[in-house]
């Protein structure tokens, strides 16, 4: 194979990845291994937002290193979820479910949107669409993030969240679950529900979604009706046979980050990477460095070998090209402002105000 070529492949690998970039400004080594590696996309996190000014230049200098496709996404529901200090706060999924309004959470989605999208942000790895188990408390982990426990009302809340965000230019990305509770950091949470509880409760928001949301992330969750080995983000019975067959759904498939928790206690980051991908990922997520350069070359070699053929990679770009087309980044430039972010103040106040009263109705 010639220099070229292995260069080629390399460049297509990297497209298929997400990763992540240290501190509050793009320095040159960095801004370096991004171009030679073809990234084009990076997941905020807290250690790289200071203020307004600093996350604008830090946006700009990435879309000019990840280029005219490039995704520049944030995480505000995860287990390692940051959202800038200084934007207007938004009432949580479990307020609006309270209050009731599709309406309300449509309009909570366009005011969020425009935010992120005002800090150059164009992929916002939110909403949650686990349902609330039976019982369940405001005090529970991650309780806030779920849109109840109805399957038919929280799907209406969160189709309608989605709807609002993805109206203001800002892709959502649909998570396919969130353990209630946090599992030992050896083990991989197992939902053991046979296929038809799933279908008709656990399942029933990611089914909906499969319409309206941009993107789906796949979840290190082991579903033994599903599959009894794999976790769904390594799962061809989950993405292929489930999500991408049954459901039918042509948008993004993103990974759950494959450098942390239990999934990396099993798994060499290279070689989990690229079985993310083979098993119907269209892009997996590997914040850290060193294991985002182990995938590089696990992915790039499995292309060079032909293990991950070049349709099967070409079919991933043109997903995640058309998200791209769809939802471009825009950075502001920095001595612009948040043109909306009066109104919008006022309008997630009185949405808090709404879901205070609602919540307090309650129970």
């Amino acid at each position: 194979m010639s220099a070229a070529i292995a260069t080629d492949l390399r460049l297509l690998a990297g497209q298929l990845l997400m990763t992540a970039v240290p501190g509050t400004e793009l320095d040159t080594a960095t801004a370096q291994w991004l171009r030679q590696s073809g990234i084009r996309a990076v997941c905020l996190r807290a250690d790289n937002i200071a203020d307004k000014a600093q996350l604008l230049r830090l946006t700009c200098a990435l879309q000019r290193e990840l280029g005219p496709q490039a995704l520049i996404a944030i995480d505000t529901a995860g287990a390692n979820a940051t959202y800038p200090a200084w934007l207007p706060v938004p009432p949580t999924a479990a307020a609006l479910c309270a209050e009731g309004d599709a309406s309300l959470a449509y309009g909570t989605g366009a005011c969020v949107a425009r935010a992120l999208r005002s800090l150059g942000i164009n992929w916002h790895l939110a909403p949650l669409l686990n349902l609330a188990p039976a019982g369940a408390t405001a005090a529970m982990p991650g309780a806030e993030h779920a849109f109840g426990g109805d399957p038919t009302h929280a799907t209406a809340m969160a189709m309608a969240w989605i709807a609002g965000s993805q109206s203001e230019g800002v892709a959502c990305c649909a998570r396919l679950h969130m353990p209630s509770a946090a599992a030992p950091a050896a083990s991989l949470p197992t939902v053991a529900k046979s296929r038809s509880q799933l279908e008709e409760y656990d399942f029933v928001p990611f089914r909906q979604a499969t319409a309206q949301a941009a993107s789906m992330m796949s979840a290190h969750v082991l579903y033994p009706a599903l599959d009894a080995e794999l976790p769904a983000s390594l799962s061809p019975r989950v993405l292929q046979d489930l999500v991408r067959g049954q459901w039918q759904f042509d948008g993004v498939i993103l990974s759950d980050g494959l450098d942390t928790g239990a999934v990396r206690e099993r798994h060499m980051t290279g070689e989990i990477a690229l079985g993310s991908v083979t098993a119907g990922s269209d892009m997996a997520m590997v914040l850290e460095h060193r294991a985002a350069v182990a995938a590089l070359d696990a992915v790039a070699g499995a292309l060079a070998a032909g293990r991950l053929p070049l349709e099967a990679a070409g079919t991933r770009l043109a997903r995640l090209a058309t998200q791209a087309r769809r939802y471009p980044a825009r950075a502001e430039n920095h001595t612009q402002h948040y043109v909306q972010e009066a109104a919008d103040r006022i309008i997630l106040a009185e949405g808090w105000r709404r879901c205070r009263a609602a919540l307090a109705r309650q129970p």
